[in-house]
């Protein structure tokens, strides 16, 4: 056994875990039908896993051993040296948890006003061009690959963080930079959730939320948090989920902060509906529903400008299903899915997938069938681990039931994973 393979194999001895348990690992975390069964057998012997695969298992790996082991460590003479670090080099790892870091932002007296001396000016084009980029960078994720947004949004971090090490800035151009930075921590944060990249995700949001203190901007801060909150709620870890959204609510409270407010108490009611607190979901969801009546979109910051009204009531739906009122989940999911148009295909392809459950909630096969083809049409052009596991879990449902129509979307969906999986190694 040559180096290669001995420190997976030790890995795996350690965990007492054969290769076949490791490739249910991945399957279960990163969607059924991620790699085969099999496929380890080939990695303890040295082969190397494709695309992101590395980084996958180091990052599973690393999760249950509790210390870190990286995928360069892993396969030392075989990944390619610019695809050795699984999260963004110049991105320092923080000590401190998303709970940890959300309470010391929300004790945070003010930080001093960010400033630098030595070295040449920040061009005010350059700050021009990072703030278009960004922009630029949020729609790409609909339209696009998640890797190839997530892996833009890491270089045009690494230039930004360079603009503000290297160069001198007044307050005001500093506030803005910092502002850029936080913004484009958070893009790379979501997109490695969305990839299922929970380390990579959770150093690039708290990076983020670091650059928002520093900024001195409390919405945008409070924004970070609720997304560290609602990947916590995908991650059935509600309890934190719920503790973090509650933090970002209190020190935003009193902020301008326009349907982020809205956005933030739908959050909560996600949060609470995982936990079962039916009384404080709805509680939640009214709160969302008044605080969305009285926003004004034209007053909301660009990074939050993806928070519509389809947004919010499709999301109302999601949690109506968690809380297993389906016939009040699907009206939500309709609705919200006729507001968005052509808008917002990724979201809409997990409220079709959602709406699909919901009708199976009522036994309707027919209608969830209708409403998981539409997904499955949306799902097969993106690349997204939630959409191999929103499917793989509607699978799982709907193979309850004996018609040729529930037979029919399950090898749909069986096809679809096949072939994702593929993409996903290829």
């Amino acid at each position: 056994m040559n180096q290669t393979s001995s420190l997976l194999a030790t890995c795996l001895a350690r965990l007492e875990w054969s290769p076949e348990q490791l490739a249910r690992e991945i399957n279960k975390r990163y969607g059924s039908g991620t790699i085969s069964i099999k496929a380890p057998y080939n990695w303890v012997q040295g082969a190397l896993p494709r695309r992101q695969l590395p980084h996958l298992v180091a990052e599973l790996l690393s999760d249950r051993l509790g210390e870190p082991v990286t995928a360069g460590e892993l396969w030392p003479r075989q990944l390619p040296q610019s695809s050795r670090t699984p999260v963004a080099p110049d991105i320092p790892p923080s000590a401190k948890g998303p709970v940890n870091a959300a309470v010391d932002w929300l004790v945070d007296s003010g930080t001093a006003s960010p400033a630098r001396s030595a070295g040449s000016e920040v061009p005010d084009i350059a700050i021009q061009m990072l703030t278009t980029r960004i922009g630029q960078l949020r729609k790409v994720d609909d339209i696009a690959s998640t890797e190839l947004a997530m892996e833009w949004a890491l270089q045009d971090l690494r230039s930004a963080r360079k603009l503000a090490a290297d160069h001198s800035y007044d307050t005001r151009t500093g506030l803005q930079l910092h502002r850029n930075i936080a913004e484009l921590a958070q893009l790379a944060g979501w997109l490695a959730a969305d990839l299922g990249l929970r380390q990579r995700s959770q150093s690039c949001f708290l990076y983020a939320l670091s650059a928002a203190r520093t900024a001195q901007d409390r919405p945008l801060a409070a924004y970070i948090i609720s997304c560290m909150s609602y990947c916590a709620t995908w991650e059935t870890r509600q309890e934190e989920g719920l503790r973090l959204i509650r933090i970002a609510r209190k020190g935003s409270s009193k902020e301008d902060f326009g349907i982020g407010h809205a956005l933030l108490a739908t959050r909560e009611a996600r949060a609470r509906a995982g936990l079962g607190d039916e009384v404080g979901c709805i509680r939640s969801l009214n709160e969302a529903a008044d605080l969305s009546q009285d926003s004004d979109p034209a007053a909301d910051a660009p990074w939050i400008s993806w928070v519509t009204i389809p947004v919010m009531v499709a999301d109302a739906g999601r949690a109506w299903f968690e809380l297993g009122h389906f016939r009040r989940a699907e009206q939500c999911l309709v609705r919200g899915i006729e507001l968005f148009g052509e808008s917002q295909p990724r979201n809409r392809m997990l409220h079709w997938a959602s709406l699909a459950e919901a009708r199976l909630g009522r036994q309707e096969v027919d209608g969830a069938a209708e409403a998981a083809e539409q997904a499955l049409s949306l799902a097969e052009v993106m690349v997204s681990r939630r959409a191999r596991v929103r499917l793989s879990d509607l699978r799982s449902k709907i193979k309850r039931f004996d018609s040729s129509v529930a037979r029919q979307v399950v090898g749909r969906v069986d096809a679809f994973l096949d072939n994702d999986a593929l993409r996903v190694a290829s």
